[in-house]
């Protein structure tokens, strides 16, 4: 399979840059960088892409325009993607830290997804925080690749399946909530969602130079988000939908199939 590397990275984030580049030097580990999308400070309505209205019916408060940055920049190193012929694309954000054993389990994971080609899946989280409601395929040196029915937050290193970019591309607008979100929204509602467990790409734990947060701005994100009385109860609303569909993947999507066929 052919795969690429593409490294997410702002105009003007220099040092990020260089560190990201060292790491994956060190391991000869080609890359292409893209250029980062820079929302901040823009009006939501100068987003053309954007559905605010959705937004607050979906979370209860609207996006952050460096939020709306940051899901372009993944859109579009998915739409990239497309335009080559590449089977496989790996997307990290330049705010990564490499595992020593990152290049030797993607390398197993990638070779294990060659010769399993009707493995079914759009996307591959190789930086979770958590494992829940997950079932193992397969284990390579101390570490799992498995379903991740309710697919982790933290969309810091990915792997993206052709069919999973095409799909992406083709839900993912107009956008009415963070990217992370819509990933773990669209993949435990399809299942097609895998994880590699311990994660290999973890925070470096600086601000986000796309995001521009507490640290930088002196300011709240609940301040600058704008949350409105029914946002807790929306996030709530949410998690437990998306663990409603998980649980039905993880327990029973043998017998769905059967019965679907």
């Amino acid at each position: 399979m052919k795969t690429l590397t593409y490294l997410i990275n702002l105009d003007g984030s220099n040092e990020r840059l260089e560190r990201s580049k060292q790491q994956l030097n060190n391991i000869d580990w080609p890359f292409e960088r893209i250029a980062a999308y820079d929302g901040r400070g823009k009006s939501l309505s100068s987003f053309e892409d954007y559905d605010d209205s959705q937004t607050r019916k979906n979370l209860g408060r609207s996006l952050l325009s460096s939020e709306i940055g940051c899901y372009l920049s993944h859109y579009k190193c998915a739409q990239q993607f497309l335009e080559t012929d590449a089977d496989i694309l790996v997307v990290l954000e330049d705010d990564m830290k490499m595992a020593d054993s990152f290049k030797h389990v993607i390398d197993q994971t990638l070779a294990y997804l060659d010769t399993n080609p009707d493995l079914d899946w759009n996307l591959i989280n190789i930086a979770a925080k958590k494992k829940k409601l997950a079932k193992d395929i397969t284990e390579f040196d101390g570490h799992t690749l498995w379903h991740a029915y309710y697919f982790p937050i933290r969309g810091l290193g990915l792997i993206w399946s052709r069919k999973g970019a095409e799909e992406f591309v083709k839900q993912g607008k107009p956008i009415s909530m963070p990217v992370d979100i819509f990933f773990q929204r669209w993949l435990s509602q399809n299942g097609k969602g895998l994880g590699v467990w311990p994660a290999v790409i973890s925070p470096m734990g600086l601000d986000s130079d796309i995001l521009g947060t507490q640290a930088s701005q002196k300011i709240s994100r609940k301040e600058k988000e704008g949350r409105d009385s029914s946002y807790n109860i929306k996030k709530h609303k949410r998690m437990l939908q998306d663990k409603a569909a998980a649980v039905k993947h993880l327990y029973f999507k043998k017998e769905y199939m059967a019965i679907k066929i």
